[in-house]
């Protein structure tokens, strides 16, 4: 199932609105980079990596030594005596928006395309498994005996592409459904899972907001602490943003939660190509957030508020509040 990356009709278009510049980046030539190369020796040594811990906090793992250690990332280039500004700290602030989209990240491991500005991928397997459980679940509480077997079938059988084929083969010689009224219904079902699936990848393709809502927070406290900028165009700039900066990932929340909602009222596998149609859409929702936000989002963890040219700053707040101006993107579901 192919994702639809073009913006709805009323949107205008990502790529080309207001161009992203990461601070910082000013002579790096093409950035995010290819690969995480990095420069320092700290950075690039043998079985050292980068990874999630279980409660979403970046880990430093030094495998050879069985070390590991939590991390501020905003703070990670101190442990590695890294100085702001450079190419190797910038580099370090691109590890947590990788880190949504693979588990560990090692020296001269190549930049996921997310994060480079390219389409986004097909939904993987692990997705599809998690849209079809959702779906048996909402099955279980129909009526309907074609879709009661059907669903006691998909549980019986091992996940996988050909999940729903083997399913229908088991109600039809297991139960004795007949052929002409289970495998039209697996098909509708198989496309709805396949949509949900598609819904549940733009989810999780969203970039780390909460860490963009951060940094533009810390962004205009040191600044308004600074005498200097206390009243400042950009600082007073800054704080018109603190308010709305979660605006994005409200919607997000709002999305995702349609998106699993719409499975679970009632009646509503009684209408199948509805639901296949809504799921699409709250997809291409999702799909149309990223696509705005992804680099936006990014940019912002290339900020050292106490270092970082107030040039760069002030294009990047200029940037985010003309993204935040899109009304038509913040919609709530229908």
């Amino acid at each position: 199932m192919a994702v639809v990356t073009h913006p709805s009709p009323n949107l205008p278009d990502p790529r080309n609105f207001d161009p992203v510049i990461f601070p910082g980046t000013a002579g790096l030539g093409e950035w995010p980079p290819p690969a995480f190369d990095f420069a320092a020796a700290a950075l690039r040594e043998p079985g050292l990596c980068f990874e999630r811990d279980a409660g979403g906090a970046i880990a430093v793992v030094r495998r050879f030594d069985h070390i590991r250690l939590l991390v501020d990332i905003e703070r990670a280039h101190l442990m590695f005596d890294i100085r702001p500004g450079t190419r190797d700290f910038l580099l370090l602030r691109l590890v947590p928006p990788a880190l949504r989209y693979i588990e560990t990240v090692e020296p001269n491991d190549p930049v996921p395309p997310a994060l480079r500005d390219e389409d986004p991928p097909l939904p993987e397997e692990h997705h599809i498994y998690a849209a079809t459980t959702a779906l048996v679940e909402a099955m279980a509480a129909t009526a309907q005996e074609e879709a009661v077997a059907l669903c006691d079938s998909i549980r019986r059988v091992p996940p996988g592409a050909e999940m729903f084929e083997q399913a229908v083969a088991r109600c039809i010689t297991r139960e004795g459904l007949p052929l002409e009224t289970v495998a039209p219904l697996a098909r509708r079902l198989q496309r709805l899972a396949n949509a949900h699936a598609g819904a549940l990848a733009a989810a999780a393709a969203q970039p780390d907001y909460r860490a963009m809502e951060r940094m533009v927070h810390l962004t205009h406290k040191v600044l308004g602490d600074d005498r200097r900028w206390a009243n400042d165009l950009l600082t007073l700039a800054l704080g018109s943003l603190g308010p709305v900066i979660d605006r994005p990932r409200r919607t997000m929340d709002l999305v995702v939660r349609e998106a699993d909602a719409s499975l679970r009222r009632p009646g509503a596998l009684q209408n199948l190509g509805r639901l296949i149609t809504t799921q699409r859409n709250l997809r291409d929702r999702l799909t149309d957030l990223a696509l705005f936000w992804g680099r936006t989002a990014t940019a912002w963890l290339a900020v050292h508020p106490e270092t970082t040219d107030r040039r760069e700053i002030e294009g990047l707040a200029r940037n985010t509040l003309r993204r935040l101006s899109i009304n038509s993107l913040y919609q709530p579901p229908d």
